[in-house]
């Protein structure tokens, strides 16, 4: 009797951590009040952010052992959903800004090379 208990423990304790989902960040909806208010140069920083979230999303659905207990629990199922959920609240609000980017005329966006060398000229007084 006290091996069925056990094991029946043991069963409660995987189904349970199958539930646990993966936390993926989840971009907020981009909002035309955010379009309006918002400068070139400050568009280009909320892009840049939206694009380090995007990164984090991707890191998150590397193979860990949050992705074997989920799939133990419920076959990875609630790891892709909510992993479809950040993609594309990601994908919406990366598209919001460029199109905020497109209605202000905004200057098409510089690599991190030509970043660093106006960066440079600033502080040596030649920007």
């Amino acid at each position: 009797m006290k091996r069925v208990m056990v094991m029946a423990a043991l069963g409660v304790a995987v189904m349970a951590s199958g539930c646990a989902t993966k936390r993926y960040p989840i971009a907020t909806a981009w909002s035309q009040a955010e379009a309006e208010v918002m400068d070139c140069n400050q568009l280009r920083l909320e892009m840049i952010r939206a694009r380090q979230v995007e990164t984090q999303i991707a890191e998150t659905a590397d193979f860990d052992w949050r992705s074997v207990a989920g799939f133990l629990g419920d076959y990875g199922i609630g790891n892709a959903m909510a992993k479809s959920d950040a993609d594309r609240a990601i994908r919406q609000r990366i598209a919001g800004i460029q199109e905020a980017q497109r209605e202000k005329n905004c200057p098409a966006t510089v690599s991190w090379l030509d970043s660093l060398e106006g960066l440079v000229g600033r502080v040596i007084g030649q920007g």
